[in-house]
């Protein structure tokens, strides 16, 4: 619906070109894009980029929410729905099972302002994705009985969205802070306007705006200009000429005053979102606020974080981020928090934004805010997909699909006066929007007067003086002498170096008594050292415009970074000290124990998750699998600093260690590093690994169930699982792979032909212990019992007859290929070679997956499907609506 902080996400490209051939082009070089014209109007936009073999195809249309009748809100966002579901060469589920069989994802998504249909696969199917969107934009058939059962689809949506606090607080700040533009109607439209819209309706817009003229083709990654256009003319090329009309969007008038809503619902947490009406994407004010909300809200440096959260420890979460659409956006600054604090939370919230009037970037704070947009960007590089969403939005908005270069040297320009001005602009009580969202019967803490007062409270404080804010693959394997196994894969295509090391652990490793003391250990690692704080941690990771933070699951914990390649010594240093010297201050804990608190609080709003937890606790017993891996409130509100280093010096031994690097560096140069850096670390006493656990057995269904006051209910249906080293994980995982997807058989028969979810899937989970195998469904309260004895029936369909050679082929060819996207960055092949080193696969398992899943057998998947799945032994969880 919209991007949350469009500066995370629109660039990259500009910087890649400036490391690898100097200064950002001027006028009159070498074009980072080819863009043309067909004959029909179509506008077409190539952004090679070498990094990955594969390719991002995605056809926008600029139409979205702005573009409809307000009596028919939630046309774009149906016709993005009804895309897949059959054209006059393609029926229904063809599609989806097409591009999943040449190992591609296939989606689409709406916003304000377009529409865009996507595939990603590998470079060598390019011509499959051209003919497959341009028949979906060109002979949709919008068949009947397909729409009106994909209408209910998306009113589960609607009121699946309803069941998220989060959003909406954000729907209802755009209807506040938009009263005539209508960026205030939600994408998905009302119930109301989705039951009143009509197949003739979705016509007459589709023929009106799915047009060439009103489309831009833009193909990212492995693609060469010169031979993809003939494939271009022979798919787009052949759709008829057409342009759309231009209707005038009415503009929203200055706001005058504050506007507040309060809300309440089923929830733990207050959820508290406020907005500035702010530039669009073509006002020169654009790059100055962008900065702004970076140094307002974004990162641990940030100054929301330090004053609100980790100074005053007054919410759960807190930031800051800037949207600037085609027409004028907003600021959004938001947090969520404990509903008692809300209206100090609210007033230091309020401080801090509107004192960046009053007290202006200076120095480290804004250099560092520009490394962190210019870092973002490159990181961006990594993914083509991002590439290709990155110039898309640049032609659609601007008609300058290589406006990153502008915008990466007019950042560069802001000054500490620049940010002062907008800030002076657009920051004040008038043209502030809140909304908040509280449980029932606690809406009262907040009332809407209450709110206007702090807001000019705030804004009369921050104008008093304050002071300054503070300032070709080759992989190598080595073991050292103590015991750390040490992988280094090398890749020069990105000037980026991620690295990851992960002990055998995790939640599986934890005292029963101690919950939750994986994850406090591993978020503390980077909370302060023998020779840092946390505070100068951040800062030094953050002037670099890396990142380093702590991971734990339920197997293992471990630290992951990641730096531009100028800066790994620097960013390795820390790494390493972080790792070898923790030393779990009693004040940072105390931090990160609130923070656990609240995510804990904030788990309960999370239904789908809640239900995974349920399900968890309920197969696995008293196995450490079936504990929530942040912990239970009891065991968090008593851990102590000696806690946090006991587990961590009961499994932080080198034999029990994987350090992975991969990136743009140079082998020996990394391994050097790890030499330096560990190779003195000691081999603790009396250390022993952790063997294997049991995993209790069923013979009988086993169900748990809970009553929440929703609208939606969720369940899950789950198996006997394999471990990350049985033989049959693969074909365990393709079972789960042909059942599930937009051309699986659950989402066929459950989804589109009945209409009982929103979301239906499958999948397997392998664990070091035995996993488990699982079905999830998210379905309205009133569908619930129809929904499960129909997930029944159909894996007892399953378990009888098996799955088909034409679902077998499509699952292993989407597998491979998304194994395959899921790689294109650094950080996801380090963490590929940690996990599988240290689970028992191997490093070698990162990079031979592919294989082992094309080996997969259709008699050992059928086989498993016997086996595993049975109508009268299973574990479900259910979470009920009202």
């Amino acid at each position: 619906m919209m991007i949350r902080n469009r500066t995370h996400w629109l660039l990259g490209a500009a910087l890649f070109a400036m490391i690898a051939g100097g200064p950002t082009p001027s006028a009159g070089e070498e074009p980072l894009v080819d863009k043309y014209v067909l004959g029909n109007g179509l506008t077409v936009v190539i952004r090679p980029n070498p990094s990955s073999p594969v390719v991002a195809v995605q056809a926008w249309v600029k139409a979205g929410s702005t573009t409809e009748p307000a009596v028919r809100a939630g046309m774009s966002h149906i016709l993005e729905h009804m895309a897949f579901k059959g054209t006059k060469r393609r029926g229904p589920g063809e599609i989806a099972r097409e591009v999943e069989a040449a190992g591609g994802e296939i989606n689409a998504y709406t916003s304000f302002d377009q529409t865009v249909y996507h595939i990603t696969l590998s470079g060598r199917f390019l011509e499959n994705a051209l003919d497959i969107l341009a028949d979906t934009l060109g002979n949709s058939v919008f068949d009947p009985a397909e729409l009106s059962r994909e209408l209910e689809v998306i009113l589960e949506e609607v009121r699946m969205n309803e069941d998220d606090p989060g959003r909406v607080v954000s729907k209802a700040l755009f209807r506040e802070a938009y009263k005539i533009h209508p960026y205030g109607r939600p994408v998905i439209g009302t119930v109301d306007t989705i039951r009143k819209t009509t197949r003739e309706d979705l016509l007459a817009y589709f023929h009106a705006n799915y047009v060439p003229g009103n489309m831009v083709l833009v193909i990212a990654g492995a693609v060469d200009p010169i031979t993809s256009r003939p494939l271009i003319e022979r798919t787009f090329g052949q759709l008829p000429p057409g342009t759309a009309p231009n209707a005038a969007i009415p503009a929203e008038p200055p706001q005058k005053e504050t506007r507040v809503v309060v809300l309440e619902k089923d929830a733990r947490r207050a959820y508290l979102e406020m907005a500035f009406h702010g530039p669009s994407m073509k006002d020169p004010d654009v790059y100055a606020w962008d900065l702004l909300s970076m140094i307002l809200g974004s990162g641990e440096t940030s100054r929301l974080y330090r004053s609100v959260k980790d100074g005053k420890g007054l919410v759960d979460s807190v930031s800051a981020s800037s949207y600037t659409p085609r027409d004028p956006g907003l600021l959004f600054v938001g947090g969520i928090l404990s509903p008692e604090k809300a209206r100090e939370a609210l007033k230091e919230i309020l401080l801090e934004t509107f004192r960046m009037a009053a007290a202006p970037p200076e120095g480290p704070e804004l250099a560092r805010a520009k490394t962190a947009t210019e870092t973002d960007f490159l990181y961006s590089l990594e993914s083509q997909s991002a590439l290709a969403r990155h110039v898309g939005f640049y032609e659609t908005t601007l008609n300058d699909a290589s406006f990153e270069r502008t915008y990466l040297r007019k950042i560069r320009a802001v000054t500490a006066d620049d940010i002062r001005t907008v800030a002076k602009k657009y920051l004040s009580p008038g043209n502030l929007t809140v909304s908040a969202v509280f449980p029932k019967g606690k809406g009262g803490i907040l009332p809407v007067e209450e709110v206007r007062a702090v807001a000019r409270e705030a804004f009369d404080e921050a104008a008093a003086p304050v002071a300054k804010p503070e300032k070709k693959r080759t992989v190598e394997k080595e073991v050292l002498a103590n015991g750390i196994r040490v992988i280094v894969r090398e890749n020069h295509a990105v000037p980026v170096v991620a690295v990851q090391a992960g002990f055998l652990a995790g939640v599986r490793a934890e005292p029963k008594e101690k919950g939750g003391v994986s994850n406090l250990t591993a978020g503390m690692l980077v909370k302060g050292t023998k020779r840092h704080t946390a505070r100068e941690i951040a800062e030094a990771v953050e002037n670099m415009g890396g990142d380093l933070a702590g991971y734990s699951g339920r197997n293992s914990f471990g630290l992951q970074g990641k730096f531009l390649q100028r800066d790994f010594e620097k960013g390795f240093r820390l790494f390493a000290e972080s790792l070898l010297e923790p030393t779990f201050p009693a004040e940072e804990l105390e931090k990160k124990r609130i923070e656990t608190m609240g995510a804990l609080k904030q788990q309960k709003d999370q239904l789908t998750q809640a239900t995974f937890l349920l399900f968890l606790g309920a197969h696995y017993g008293d196995h450490p699998y079936g504990r929530n891996p942040i912990g239970t409130e009891n065991a968090v509100l008593a851990m102590t600093p000696s806690d946090l280093k006991a587990y961590y010096e009961r499994w932080a031994d080198p034999r029990n260690m994987v350090i992975a690097i991969s990136g743009d560096i140079d082998a020996e140069e990394a391994l050097t590093a790890v030499r330096k850096a560990f190779g003195e670390m000691p081999q603790r006493p009396g250390y022993a690994e952790l063997g294997a656990l049991p995993v209790p057995l069923h013979d009988a269904v086993r169900k748990v169930e809970e009553r929440r006051d929703k609208q939606q209910a969720h369940f899950v249906i789950g198996y006997p699982g394999a471990r990350f080293t049985d033989p049959d994980r693969y074909a365990l995982d393709v079972l789960g792979s042909a059942l599930a997807g937009m051309g699986g058989r659950l989402f066929v028969n459950l989804r589109d032909k009945k209409s009982l979810a929103y979301s239906v899937t499958s999948f397997s989970s392998e664990q070091v212990d035995p996993g488990f195998f699982a079905f999830y469904m998210g379905t309205s309260a009133d569908k619930l019992d129809g929904a499960i004895a129909d997930t029944l029936a159909e894996i007892a369909d399953v378990k009888k007859g098996g799955v088909t050679q034409e679902e077998f082929e499509r699952a292993k060819k989407w597998m491979i290929g998304t194994y395959e996207i899921g790689l294109q960055s650094n950080g996801s092949y380090a963490d590929k070679m940690v996990f599988n080193e240290l689970y028992g696969t191997g490093y070698e398992e990162t990079f031979t997956a592919p294989e082992k899943i094309a080996a997969v057998r259709l008699s050992d998947v059928n086989r498993l499907a016997a086996s595993v799945l049975n109508v009268e032994k299973y574990t479900i969880a259910i979470l009920r609506g009202k």
